[in-house]
């Protein structure tokens, strides 16, 4: 009896690959990132995904990539996605007005929370209405203490906002072939040309993790293969594969996983 069954690249089994902080910070309503270094998997249509896990979390498209310096993307930042910095007041800032006055204006942006004079009796916080550059910023209210020269102003970024991430789909659904030993599976027109492994579990819904032979400790893999073929598991691979109940295919290697992108549909045949 043959049991056919779908493994999926879903959006469910994302995975990421860190490509960079953001080294400067970058305002809403623009396409340009700047971050310090974007990997050799950023590329042009891959999708990132910036500040995940925070409140300022937002997906972009790249359109291009500037070798360790931007990207870009093709739709405009929603968020401020910013780095922490400390400038010096180079000038008294008075209380009952709203400039600060600082030697240097860098990475301050309009909607961010700055701390005047922190640690000190004066420290009070506001948030930034205005930018003149390397003048002076205004805040939305008017400051309720008098900040002297050489003080600092701070602003520290939330935790997470500056990293980007390049979001892949290298991970497929379930395999259940808890009832059987012999497996092949039928890649379709649209597979990215990869290598294949495999994560297996005893469970469907428990920790999966990397199968390798016991002989090498080395992971059992399918070598690259292009996109419409049929692939019938043969020697080691079938022999480890045979005991593991549920498996996923991984796109690529663990060191170095390829993306599928939109989801992929494998049709795979299990067999007693």
């Amino acid at each position: 009896m043959i049991d056919k069954q779908k493994a999926v690249f879903s959006e469910g089994n994302r995975t990421y690959d860190t490509g960079s902080d953001c080294d400067e910070s970058n305002a809403s309503g623009q396409m340009v990132v700047k971050v310090a270094a974007p990997t050799s998997t950023m590329v042009a249509a891959d999708r990132v995904i910036l500040g995940r896990g925070t409140a300022r979390e937002e997906e972009g498209v790249i359109d291009s990539v500037s070798a360790d310096a931007s990207i870009t993307l093709l739709a405009n930042l929603v968020y401020n996605h910013t780095v922490t910095q400390e400038q010096t007041l180079d000038q008294e800032s008075a209380a009952a007005q709203k400039n600060v006055y600082i030697t240097a204006t860098a990475n301050l942006l309009v909607g961010e929370t700055v701390v005047m004079s922190a640690g000190e009796a004066e420290e009070e916080s506001g948030v930034i209405d205005a930018v003149v550059t390397d003048n002076y910023i205004t805040l939305v209210d008017v400051l309720a203490n008098t900040h002297a020269i050489a003080r600092k102003c701070k602003h520290t970024a939330p935790t997470g906002i500056g990293v980007v991430e390049v979001i892949m789909l290298t991970e497929s659904t379930v395999i259940d072939k808890s009832h059987c030993k012999r497996i092949a599976i039928s890649l379709p027109s649209t597979w990215q040309t990869a290598g294949i492994t495999f994560l297996g579990c005893n469970t469907p819904d428990g920790t999966f993790t990397q199968i390798v032979k016991a002989t090498d400790i080395a992971e059992i893999a399918i070598a690259s293969v292009v996109a419409s073929k049929t692939i019938g598991m043969d020697g080691i691979v079938m022999q480890t594969l045979e005991a593991v109940p549920f498996i996923k295919l991984r796109s690529g290697v663990a060191a170095t996983p390829v993306d599928q992108k939109a989801g992929k549909i494998i049709t795979v045949m299990l067999m007693e």
